[in-house]
């Protein structure tokens, strides 16, 4: 009975998918990330503490990087946490006339999960669509966090700002796992999706994409790369993670209309660790996938292999600084020795008008390593108009995150 009842649900929902004027007739399109940029909405600071905006070294590079080419919408909690913001800009060489600080309360720095995907509709007017959002829990509708219902608002007050209309949609998916090649077709993670929306099946989904998203075709690929957990789990044997359980920009990422770019590991590199031996089974298994997908006209993609980052592993001595809670649920004892793997990737690499930035992990003593040099090649061959501008994103990757997590894109309307 329960069942039927939540299917009849579904059902109804699906039926109304609207906007917040007037009845959406599929006319949507939402442009891939590789598309023009009107705006980029940054998560600056906020009151979780991830760091005090004046001294993060990735958020700045990505300032000085990004604004002389694209409106730089930074986003705090409040203006007390930043209220000297723009002046420590100022003293750092950074023009601010292409910045605005935008307070938000409550938001979240990891921006591009809970913040707004903007579409745009057939009569080239902004909207944006409304996703919901459950804080990486694989639960109902009814049964999300206090956080989760006060986060997942964040979208529809961004686009009460803007004055734009929200498109509903009954899908609960984050940023990270949402992607596009802006013509009607999406890759998405099955251990993600389908988690997320136990209450949904596949098809549900597809339906209800396709008239509020203008998704004509999904591509489903069953699990993201091992690095990337759901929460703190163990990958295997003593090696732990922290993620958000298989976004797919950790691993995946159309590079235009035509071509995907897919993390990858070698034959040569497979049984180095055993965390290497896992993606190169998940990634030969996405592959074989993705080979055989086409896009929303029968015509397959072209594929790009992208050397996939060395596993980040730092060697961690469990002591008294670890909650019993967290000792009992890994069985682990004072003492153990474990290996905990940041959730690295070349792919989760910040792209916007004129200029990449892209992740490069060097050799430990500061120098770009082989396989930096090689990515950095495969994007300059792809990219030959863009600045590329390497960092290291290691410290993001230890909060389970990276570059691409930290914003979301305001597709440029074509007048």
């Amino acid at each position: 009975m329960k069942q039927v009842i939540i299917t009849i649900f579904a059902t109804l929902v699906l039926s109304a998918c609207q906007t917040n004027e007037t009845s959406h007739q599929n006319s949507i399109r939402i442009p891939g990330e590789f598309e023009p940029h009107e705006a980029i909405w940054l998560g600056y600071r906020t009151l979780e503490g991830y760091g005090n905006y004046d001294k993060d070294s990735i958020t700045l590079t990505i300032i000085k990087a990004i604004h002389p080419h694209v409106k730089l919408n930074l986003i705090v909690e409040h203006d007390s946490l930043a209220p000297n913001a723009k002046d420590s800009l100022l003293a750092k060489g950074i023009d601010t006339t292409n910045i605005s600080l935008v307070y938000q309360s409550p938001t979240d720095v990891w921006y591009r999960d809970p913040g707004p995907v903007f579409a745009v509709s057939e009569s080239n007017e902004l909207k944006v669509i409304d996703f919901k959002y459950t804080n990486y829990a694989n639960v109902l509708p009814d049964s999300i966090s206090e956080r989760a219902r006060a986060h997942e608002k964040i979208d529809r007050e961004i686009a009460q700002r803007l004055k734009l209309d929200t498109i509903n949609s009954i899908v609960a998916i984050e940023g990270g796992a949402f992607e596009t090649d802006g013509q009607g077709t999406v890759i998405q993670v099955e251990n993600v999706t389908l988690k997320r929306n136990p209450h949904l099946t596949k098809e549900d989904i597809e339906t209800d994409y396709k008239k509020c998203c203008g998704i004509e075709n999904v591509i489903w690929l069953p699990s993201g790369i091992a690095e990337d957990p759901l929460n703190f789990e163990r990958i295997t044997g003593n090696y732990l993670g922290y993620g958000t359980g298989g976004h797919t920009d950790e691993f995946v990422r159309f590079a235009n209309a035509t071509t995907i770019l897919l993390a990858w590991v070698d034959e040569a590199e497979k049984d180095l660790n055993p965390v290497n031996q896992l993606n190169y089974e998940i990634l030969s298994e996405n592959y074989n996938i993705l080979s055989k997908s086409t896009n929303v006209i029968g015509e397959p993609y072209t594929i790009i292999k992208i050397p996939h980052s060395s596993p980040q592993i730092e060697v961690q001595v469990v002591n008294e600084q670890w909650s019993q809670k967290a000792k009992n649920y890994f069985n682990l004892a004072e003492g153990d020795i474990v290996n905990m793997v940041h959730a690295s990737s070349y792919l989760n690499y910040l792209l916007t008008n004129k200029v990449i930035i892209l992740p490069q992990y060097g050799d430990g003593m500061g120098k770009v390593n082989k396989k930096d040099a090689a990515v950095r090649a495969i994007f300059k061959e792809l990219y030959p108009n863009k600045k590329i501008i390497g960092i290291n994103p290691i410290s993001l990757n230890r909060q389970g995150g990276g570059m691409h997590c930290r914003y979301q894109t305001q597709p440029k309307i074509h007048k």
